[in-house]
């Protein structure tokens, strides 16, 4: 099994100031907002439109050790959406986008819980290597499939 523990102590908006992407009184004014509403940071940053959601995506990416994905360009079979209950996906914010052998690789807009991580492979039956995309994109992909638009 793939260790999906963090590979650095970096919070999410000490990477984004770090990269410059935004300062420290933008993190400050959002975490402010974000206890407000309840909200996750980089949603928070992105309503706030100091970032987007591809920095988002790229920043956890980076915090997590994980590489990031474009899923707009990438073409995913139906047999293999179709191996992951929709709920699950749905729940855990992940799509599967391809199957070789058995390694499967998903896509997901933030980390996974080490529990999440081990009911995704025992129900998949293989292992799973993660790649990090923005929410926008997983949740239009599940919502394509989901409505009948992808027919592959």
């Amino acid at each position: 099994m793939v260790n999906i523990s963090k590979i650095t102590k970096k919070r999410l908006g000490e990477l984004l100031v770090s990269e410059g992407l935004v300062t420290n009184d933008q993190v400050t004014e959002a975490l402010t907002e974000q206890k407000k509403v309840g909200s996750l940071l980089g949603e928070t940053l992105i309503k706030l439109g100091y970032v987007t959601e591809s920095d988002i995506a790229a920043a956890i990416a980076a915090q997590f050790g994980l590489p990031y994905i474009d899923t707009s360009r990438y073409t995913i079979e139906k047999e293999i959406f179709e191996l992951i209950p929709v709920d699950f996906m749905k729940k855990n914010e992940l799509i599967p986008l391809d199957r070789i052998g058995n390694i499967i690789t998903i896509a997901v807009c933030g980390p996974l819980s080490e529990k999440v991580f081990e009911e995704l492979e025992k129900l998949m039956g293989c292992e799973a290597y993660l790649f990090v995309s923005t929410s926008s994109q997983v949740h239009k992909i599940i919502e394509d499939f989901t409505s009948g638009e992808k027919k592959k």
